[in-house]
């Protein structure tokens, strides 16, 4: 069975420790490094590998050929599964964590069906009208962005210009449901989202693999609606 591999670049951890997770039909493995040395974005955090895993065992076919942009990405997990399974990638972060995600990328290329790219995006600025990256976009990866209040205003305002209005998108999300906090910024997060006309469907962690069924991983799946609907 193929595997994700997690290797620490922290020089006081350098060693593997594997996750039975498949990526693609060539049974082909995916290495993404991490390291303890950084912020939050610089290793994988659980959910995000279960977000990663639901996506193979689940919509291991939908991804194909689409056009995905992962915002928040920090490793880069998430979206170079999404690769792995044939889809066109823009994983984006802080310009910070770009040496991480395009580390990663050059680590994976081999296994890559699809295609993936780095691109520097902060939360709440305005695109440029001419990138094609981020238009027309099939999926939308927010794994573990929601953590800080002063951050959710502008977090929603990106989802809103990745997803216009009538647009098919479909937008997933997964959370570490730890403590109270965390659970009352992503109800906070969610009530946003339905302001603008977001549909929220929870996502029944019987569908997780069985070392991610607990009682604070969580994944949603989000479509902005039309006015009318």
């Amino acid at each position: 069975m193929s595997k994700i591999k997690i290797c620490y670049l922290n020089v006081f951890e350098a060693h593997l420790f594997p996750l039975t997770t498949l990526l693609n039909d060539k049974d082909q493995s995916l290495e993404i490094f991490q390291t303890k040395i950084g912020y939050v974005g610089s290793w994988c955090w659980e959910s995000a590998i279960c977000l990663a895993s639901y996506c193979y065992d689940h919509m291991f076919e939908q991804f194909r050929n689409k056009r995905i942009v992962e915002i928040g990405s920090g490793t880069g997990i998430v979206g170079l599964q999404l690769s792995a399974l044939g889809g066109h990638v823009t994983l984006t972060d802080r310009e910070e964590y770009l040496e991480l995600i395009n580390y990663n990328i050059e680590k994976n290329r081999q296994v890559l069906t699809g295609t993936a790219q780095a691109k520097t995006l902060f939360w709440g600025d305005d695109f440029d009208s001419n990138d094609a990256d981020f238009q027309n976009l099939d999926f939308v990866i927010v794994a573990n962005c929601v953590y800080h209040s002063i951050e959710l205003d502008q977090l929603v305002k990106t989802i809103c210009s990745l997803c216009p209005m009538n647009s098919s998108t479909c937008v997933l999300c997964c959370y570490e449901l730890r403590n109270d906090g965390i659970r009352q910024l992503v109800d906070e997060f969610h009530r946003e989202l339905n302001s603008m006309n977001f549909s929220i469907e929870t996502i029944s962690s019987t569908d997780f693999r069985l070392q991610y069924q607990n009682d604070y991983n969580s994944i949603v799946k989000c479509q902005r609606k039309t006015p009318f609907n």
